[in-house]
């Protein structure tokens, strides 16, 4: 059991460094990079993931009912279009000038937070999520061992990428210590950076 818990951990671990999730937490985490709030967005969109493995994951152990493949493209195009839509907006902001926030207790920071749960969410059917929901019918010996699997691949999951959050808001708010243009710059480069990964989301689906 502890063996399998420490492989869900590695794994959950591992997983939150795919490009399309670090570029879309990116986004979130270039308007607000104060380390709580990136810590919190970075947590969001894991729990969101989290639910989703958990769910299709629950399905697959206890009924063997998988994803049907015909739907596993239109998973990863949605995911993609939803980066590029992310990219957008971002771009968006930065060229219009509008600061990073930093109140906690905004309504856009609660929007933001409730988007992030949504985007893990979709991350967690698309792709890699399916595969790693049909590992535990494979290896557990019991549903008991199987839900702890996912489990445990779900708080990997989610420390990991608050982690990851973290560290990308410290480094934009050592650009927006020097000077405000690099750190619009840096927005940008988030925006992007999610807008092309998107597409090769949408183009290889």
């Amino acid at each position: 059991m502890l063996l399998l818990m420490a492989t869900a951990l590695a794994l959950g671990m591992l997983h939150t460094v795919a490009p399309d999730h670090l570029a879309a937490v990116g986004v979130f985490v270039s308007r607000r990079p104060d380390w709580r709030d990136a810590a919190r967005h970075g947590a969001r969109w894991g729990i969101g993931h989290s639910l989703s493995i958990l769910l299709v994951g629950g399905v697959a152990v206890v009924s063997a009912v998988r994803i049907p493949p015909a739907l596993e493209p239109r998973l990863e195009q949605a995911v993609g279009l939803m980066l590029v839509g992310l990219g957008v907006l971002a771009w968006r902001r930065a060229a219009q000038g509008h600061p990073p926030a930093h109140a906690a207790d905004s309504p856009s920071h609660a929007h933001d937070e409730g988007t992030l749960l949504g985007i893990g969410m979709v991350h967690g059917l698309a792709g890699s999520g399916a595969l790693v929901a049909a590992l535990p019918a494979a290896t557990a010996r019991s549903h008991a061992e199987a839900f702890v699997y996912l489990a445990a691949f779900g708080v990997g999951t989610v420390v990991a990428m608050a982690v990851l959050a973290v560290g990308l808001g410290a480094l934009i708010r050592s650009a927006a210590d020097r000077a405000l243009r690099v750190q619009r710059i840096v927005v940008r480069a988030a925006a992007l950076t999610s807008m092309l990964v998107g597409g090769w989301w949408f183009a290889a689906s």
